[in-house]
């Protein structure tokens, strides 16, 4: 009976390090992701998981760049729902989100888009290989706008911005 207890208690305290260990992780990757898009360098990334996964955020920021367009973002706050561990290597995480973030024109710094308060469900899937937990696949569940702040812009086939007149504010008729 005691051994089984003392196997118990060490379970549970190794589960309580993983759990600890896959929150850090998860919270370095978002510090991680908010200095690659400040920087325009995804590369420290890596640090936290696979180069598959920084490769994604990589395109992201890239498409970005390419519209002109800087990403700065604040994680607002993070709650952990659910921690699954299977064995000793695997794990799924899910978390709430909480995110301010605006979109700048690279050459005049201007705001082009702004969100306030956007709640994101994520889902975050961790492998450990030697010895170290690495983040492999992210996952965004859902997300909700709470206080968009500056909508992001119509605009035309030039790219330039739209503005709707009145006329086709109104609904079409129908015969």
């Amino acid at each position: 009976m005691l051994a089984l207890l003392c196997v118990t208690l060490v379970a549970c305290t190794e589960n309580k390090c993983n759990t600890g260990e896959l929150e850090h992780i998860i919270r370095r990757y978002n510090h991680l992701v908010i200095q690659g898009y400040r920087n325009q360098d995804m590369n420290p990334m890596q640090e936290v998981t696979t180069e598959e996964q920084a490769r994604k955020l990589y395109h992201h920021m890239a498409a970005l760049g390419e519209g002109q367009l800087r990403m700065e973002s604040e994680l607002k706050g993070i709650i952990f729902k659910k921690t699954d561990l299977r064995g000793n290597s695997d794990a799924t995480v899910e978390t709430e989100e909480t995110w301010d973030f605006s979109h700048r024109k690279m050459a005049t710094n201007e705001k082009y888009a702004e969100e306030k308060g956007f709640i994101y469900r994520m889902g975050y899937v961790l492998n450990k290989k030697d010895g170290r937990w690495m983040i492999t696949q992210v996952n965004t569940i859902s997300g909700t706008s709470t206080n968009t702040v500056i909508p992001w812009p119509r605009l035309d086939r030039k790219g330039n911005r739209v503005t709707p007149s009145r006329d086709n504010a109104k609904p079409a008729n129908h015969p």
